[in-house]
């Protein structure tokens, strides 16, 4: 053997004595164990009194408080990674969609735009507007929002406001009310009611309300309605009927974006959604008016709507306003023939739960219809031949008439172009925007429904 070959078994022979098998030689890739440390003992977990291990304790899951509402997360754009967009982008004229989606808030809500809003009420929204009182009660908690209406001084003003809250009798909640609203209030003096009379009271503000400007707002118009002779060989008539007060549809638009309650309007609708935390499933959510399917591809068509011959080059945001239309015939007294047949108005731009509140002054006045008086039914006694056999037919037709003529007066041509071409308002922020006016309700009782059939 070469010294070369005793040179390479003996580097085998030594590489085999180093191998972790082998015993006369400890394995350096695993470090050994450290002894501890002189004077030191393990730490001991704390103890109670009774020298036993303290426990961490959980009240059972039907102890846990509610979870409180939370408003849907701020309309804010996010990236492809799911995180909030931190660009500020310039606000430009939508013409083509603009689609994102929010960020899922603890209940696992979240709203998918077609289009990028320019603004969000909900952003606004706090968990105390949530978690309210009855609505009953919501802004008679604060007794300086009600209305003075031209009363003798602050107590009086209470005191009346009480009495003339809709009530017929006064129960015990009643009376808690009126102590804890009135008797209580920092404002009420009992030396303010000296002398103090209903009557005079009520007389005072009956005086204050002829002063109103919504009634001047008003305006008083009569109409033409056909009244059919019941002979095929005689032509129909026709009858006027005055008594008509209205307000222009145009007007009412223009003061509601001007009203500090445009402040919660809803402009651009969107699409809200829901996932099960538990089966991870999700769905569509249907709440409002401005999250349906009408309300969305109505606002999604206007924005490919033409421009107006005087206006070609507007680059305004352009916005829907949902109008929701209501009438009913009503008595005023419990007797006597004293009625009313109002047409109002509420924006189906604002929540459902806003426009519940019954002072939240949602409901806008359109109309009084008038009635047909004992001057219609003279007329229509010397001018149809069966009037006396067919009189309750008649009326029905003519009321019928009546409604379609009023109609065909408040959709008047300056609506009829808004309609197609909106009209230009300076909302409540200061911007200015093109708003079409769209109606989406009208709703009514059974009587109204059969007088309102074959409307065109």
């Amino acid at each position: 053997m070469d010294r070369s070959s005793a040179d390479v078994h003996m580097s085998a022979a030594a590489a085999s004595l180093q191998s972790p098998m082998s015993p006369m030689q400890p394995d350096r890739r695993t470090p050994s164990p450290m002894p501890p440390e002189i004077g030191t003992s393990p730490s001991l977990p704390p103890l109670t009194p009774a020298g036993r291990p303290v426990r961490n304790y959980q009240l059972p899951k039907r102890y846990h408080p509610d979870p409180l509402p939370e408003p849907p997360r701020p309309a804010v754009q996010l990236d492809n990674a799911g995180a909030p967009s931190l660009r500020i982008l310039p606000r430009i004229n939508l013409i083509v969609r603009d689609t994102f989606k929010t960020i899922r808030n603890s209940f696992g809500i979240w709203r998918e735009y077609w289009h990028r809003p320019s603004y969000d009420p909900d952003a606004f929204v706090s968990v105390a507007d949530l978690a309210q009182p009855h609505p009953s009660s919501h802004f008679v908690e604060s007794p300086d929002l009600l209305p003075d209406r031209g009363y003798r001084n602050k107590s009086v003003s209470l005191l009346m406001n009480w009495q003339n809250d809709g009530d017929t009798t006064k129960s015990d909640s009643s009376i808690n009310k009126l102590v804890k609203e009135v008797l209580l209030h920092p404002d009420f003096q009992l030396s303010d009611l000296k002398g103090f009379s209903a009557r005079r009271e009520n007389e005072i503000a009956d005086k204050a309300d002829t002063k109103s400007t919504l009634l001047t707002s008003f305006s008083e118009a009569s109409v033409d309605i056909e009244v059919p002779s019941g002979d095929k060989n005689l032509p129909s008539a026709k009858f006027s009927v005055t008594g008509l007060h209205y307000r222009p549809l145009l007007s009412i638009l223009r003061s509601a974006f001007a009203d500090p309650l445009a402040n919660m309007f809803h402009l651009s609708p969107y699409k809200m959604f829901h996932k099960s935390p538990t089966s991870g499933v999700e769905q569509r959510v249907y709440s409002e008016m401005y999250d349906s399917d009408a309300f969305i591809e109505e606002h999604d068509r206007v924005q490919r709507a033409a421009l107006p011959p005087d206006d070609p080059d507007c680059n305004r945001e352009r916005v829907i306003a949902a109008m929701m239309f209501w009438s009913d015939s009503t008595h005023l007294a419990n007797f006597g023939t004293a009625k009313l047949w109002p047409i109002y108005m509420m924006l189906g731009n604002l929540s459902k739960y806003v426009r519940a509140l019954p002072s939240s002054g949602a409901c806008m006045h359109v109309a009084y219809i008038p009635h047909l008086d004992d001057s219609f039914e003279d007329f229509a006694s010397n001018f149809h031949c069966k009037w006396g056999t067919q009189k309750g037919d008649i009326l029905t037709h003519c009321r019928r008439e009546l409604t379609h003529a009023i109609w065909s007066f408040l959709l008047d041509e300056d609506f009829l172009h808004a309609y197609t071409y909106g009209i230009v308002i300076k909302c409540i922020d200061g911007i200015e925007r093109r708003v079409y006016p769209r109606i989406f309700t009208y709703s009514a009782d059974y009587p109204e429904k059969y007088i309102h059939s074959s409307c065109h």
